[in-house]
This record gives C-alpha cells, sequence and structure tokens, in this order.
C-alpha cells in the first residue's frame, strides 16, 4: 500500500507541475506561504475560540495513527469531538460531532512525532479535506468514521509527499450530523440522534465547520467533500444559509467534491432511469423522512435547481463530480445533470472523475476516494 500510495504522488505532483527534487523545507516554507496569504483575506470575519470550544476540544484526547507496515507514526486522530457545546450531554446529542486527522509530515529530522499539544488546531503548511458520510439522511451504520480508511491513506499520501518537498494536506476532517428516522431500520427505537428533519443536518453541518474553523482548520482555500446525501449537504453549505433559514458563517471553500451524490431527488422520483425505477418508492420514502410532504421543499433542498451559482459561492473555483457507472443505488445522469446545471449558471470549472463499483465501495475501501481528493487538493498548490 505506501509503495503505490508513493507513485501515486509522484503521478499526481508531475500532473500538477510540481518540482520533485525540492527539498523538504523549501517546500514547507512556499506552502505555508500561500496558505498563510490566504488566510489574511477569509479569516478575519470568523468569531474567536470561546472557553466552551476550547472546553469541547480538550475533551477528546489525540490517538496515534500508525502505518501497519512500517510501523511509522502517519499522525494523530481525535474522534467524536461535539462541536455543538454541551451537545454531548444528557440529551445525547452525539452525532454532533467531528473526526479530526492531522499528518505527523511536519516533524523534523527523525525525531518521533509528538501529539499536538495546543487548545487549538495547530497552524500547518497545505489545504484541509472535509467530508461529509452518506447513509440517505438516516442510515445509522454509517458515520463520520466511514472515512477512517481513506483518512489514513491521506496520511500515508501526506507523508510520502512531505519526504518529496510539498505538503498539500494540513488536515482532514469527517462529519457527523443528527439523522432523520429510519422506521424499519433493526436498531430502532427512540433517539435523540434520529429525528432530525430539514433543515436540521444542515444546521449541524454548517456548526460543525464552524466550530472547525474557529479552531484554525478549514480556513483559506479548503476542500469540502461528500458521499451520496453527503454530496448534497457539501453543496448545500456553500449556498447562502439564509435558504435554509439560518445564519451560521463559514469560510467556504474553493474546492466542492461530489461523490455518488444525489443533486435532483425530485427529479428521480417524478421520472427515474428506466433501470433503477424500482428504486422509486425508497427514494420516495427516504427524501419524505428527511424533507418532509412538500415536495416543493425537496426542489428548493436540492442543489440543481439553485438560480445563481455566481452569486451563491463567490469563493468557488472547482467542482469535482466523481461518479461510478457501477452504481446500482444512484444513477450516472444524476452527475450529468448536475454538471449541465452548474455549466449554466456558473463560471466553475467542472470536473468529472470515475468512482468505480457499487455504490459504497469508494468510502469502505478508501484507496480510490484517497487518489481522488489527494489529486484535487494538490492541484490547489
Amino acid at each position: 500500500m505506501w509503495r503505490r500510495l508513493s507513485q501515486i504522488v509522484v503521478k499526481v505532483r508531475r500532473r500538477h507541475g510540481f518540482d520533485c527534487s525540492r527539498s523538504a523545507s523549501s517546500g514547507f516554507s512556499t506552502a505555508a506561504g500561500a496558505q498563510s496569504k490566504s488566510n489574511k483575506t477569509t479569516t478575519a470575519t470568523m468569531p474567536s475560540l470561546s472557553e466552551k470550544d476550547q472546553l469541547a476540544w480538550a475533551s477528546v484526547p489525540w490517538t496515534s495513527v500508525v502505518d501497519e507496515e512500517s510501523g511509522k507514526v502517519l499522525g494523530w486522530r481525535k474522534s467524536q469531538v461535539p462541536y455543538i457545546p454541551g451537545g454531548v450531554d444528557n440529551s445525547g446529542l452525539s452525532l454532533q460531532t467531528l473526526d479530526v486527522w492531522l499528518p505527523a509530515s511536519g516533524t523534523p529530522g527523525n525525531a518521533t512525532p509528538q501529539a499536538p499539544d495546543a487548545p487549538s488546531l495547530p497552524s500547518q503548511s497545505g489545504h484541509w479535506i472535509v467530508y461529509i458520510h452518506g447513509g440517505a439522511w438516516r442510515d445509522p451504520m454509517i458515520d463520520a468514521s466511514s472515512f477512517s480508511p481513506t483518512a489514513i491513506n491521506l496520511l500515508q499520501a501526506a507523508a510520502s509527499s512531505f519526504s518529496k518537498g510539498s505538503v498539500p494536506i494540513a488536515g482532514v476532517a469527517s462529519l457527523n450530523y443528527r439523522l432523520s428516522p429510519h422506521p424499519n431500520h433493526p436498531t430502532g427505537g427512540r433517539d435523540p440522534n434520529r429525528e432530525a428533519r430539514h433543515p436540521d443536518h444542515i444546521s449541524d453541518v454548517l456548526g460543525g465547520l464552524a466550530f472547525l474553523q474557529r479552531l484554525g482548520g478549514a480556513t483559506g482555500s479548503w476542500l469540502l467533500s461528500g458521499h451520496s446525501c453527503g454530496a448534497t449537504l457539501a453543496f448545500q453549505a456553500v449556498m447562502a444559509p439564509s435558504r435554509w433559514g439560518l445564519d451560521t458563517a463559514i469560510v467556504k471553500p474553493t474546492v466542492v467534491v461530489g461523490l455518488n451524490g444525489l443533486y435532483d431527488l425530485a427529479g428521480f422520483i417524478t421520472m427515474p432511469p428506466p433501470e433503477y425505477a424500482g428504486l422509486r418508492d425508497a427514494y420516495d420514502e427516504f427524501t419524505r423522512g428527511a424533507f418532509g410532504d412538500d415536495e416543493t421543499v425537496w426542489k428548493d433542498a436540492c442543489p440543481a435547481t439553485a438560480d445563481d451559482w455566481t452569486s451563491e459561492w463567490q469563493e468557488g473555483k472547482q467542482v469535482v463530480l466523481a461518479q461510478s457507472r457501477e452504481d446500482s443505488l444512484v444513477p450516472y445522469d444524476q452527475l450529468e445533470k448536475m454538471g449541465a446545471y452548474l455549466s449554466k449558471s456558473s463560471s466553475l470549472n467542472i470536473r468529472e472523475m470515475e468512482a468505480g463499483g457499487d455504490h459504497d465501495d469508494i468510502w469502505k475501501k478508501g484507496d480510490r476516494l484517497a487518489e481522488i481528493l489527494y489529486d484535487v487538493v494538490s492541484g490547489l498548490m
């Protein structure tokens, strides 16, 4: 795995025109300067870190992420950090949490990497990658930890990249959010984590991003990605929060990566492709569970129906739409419709990539998803 990731790093670096002969120190300084310059224009309006934020961040210890083959420390992880102060308490809202991974790439010489020790995220060069999981807004078996295989692959790539003179990844995060009811799921029963309805999901996502940014992560030029309904949420996150009756301000990403995404629910339910017609009732059920029975709400919430993406997302530079033609749950025309709509309503650079495998394979295996994200984030340098 390590050898394969090293080959991927070299291939991506050459594709984007990076000089593979640069020293590690010069590459680090250049990336840090670029990130610092970018942050000057984007972090000034963010609220300061509160004492509650610091306590929430400190409530979860760092654990090391070790490469199984080499035994080297690749980085550090915090799991299930509460991003709503007081969220994980007697009310049991344990899905208002996030996971964070930091690469150990910046450790000088042969010193043993040490866990960060600060009330906030340490300042690092490179760009942040944030991921939103899927699961039709309701599957309790899919959560932020589903990104772990991909995050580990990204840490491996970051370690290899650092040795070749660049640090494209500053940190990685994966968000949980409250889920809608799933009446037929075997883990049923009343759970305040699973009683959400739009706009609760996007409210949580924006709350998690705002918390991460108050800590110092995901500012400047950063990448937001999402799988399936997580792709819907990623695009909702860069739209005006007032659409959802919210006022949560975030520094928006410059790139969104949608993975096997749901972009036009109303269109699918009204007229699904013939080979996916058998899924219509299931789509109707989970859409009503997440958004209610008013079909105008479905339409307004879908990213493929936004009127003007240029005004919605002024910071946007690029959209990457990755979809598998073997996906048995989401038709390829969801990508095609979203790409066509963005082309008409924005000047964004739109790129299509092949995901491969069935609907969930891309995150279950992690290697292809890591390749896609590493490729895209390297292009931001």
